[in-house]
């Protein structure tokens, strides 16, 4: 698994919210019955989201949450930066503390490559391509 949780429940909430972009904000619940989030964890994922003004909550009874710019313009790099304990990589695969290409572990260089591309992965990929993407047949849509 590349994400952690709080990433991958970010991403999905935030894919609920592109699908509903400029409609009316949607509700903690709302979200997190559709995409099958557990309520106190999502409240904590937006909170840091909104934050970082990815998204924006408005309290009452029409309140809720939107995002705050508009989902092409989100990157999956902007949400893995806000949400994963270790945003940079920059920790050794092995264990062995900060990742330092003077004195590298046996699986540095490697590392070092698969890192940069999931990095320009992530730099690349937007939240409105998630939801313009299709699942493929018996995987379930983010």
């Amino acid at each position: 698994m590349v994400f952690s949780k709080a990433t991958g429940y970010g991403i999905r909430a935030l894919a609920y919210l592109a699908r509903h972009f400029g409609e009316k904000p949607c509700g903690l619940r709302e979200i997190a019955e559709a995409e099958q989030i557990p309520p106190l964890y999502l409240s904590k994922v937006l909170s840091d989201l909104r934050r970082q003004r990815l998204v924006r909550s408005t309290k009452g009874i029409h309140g809720g949450y939107e995002l705050a710019q508009p989902p092409q313009e989100i990157s999956l790099w902007q949400v893995f930066r806000i949400l994963e304990p270790d945003p940079y990589l920059d920790t050794c695969i092995l264990g062995h503390g900060v990742c330092d290409s003077e004195d590298g572990c046996p699986l540095h260089a490697d590392w070092h490559q698969v890192r940069q591309e999931l990095l320009t992965f992530l730099k690349s990929r937007t939240i409105s391509s998630i939801v313009a993407t299709p699942a493929r047949d018996g995987i379930e849509q983010l």
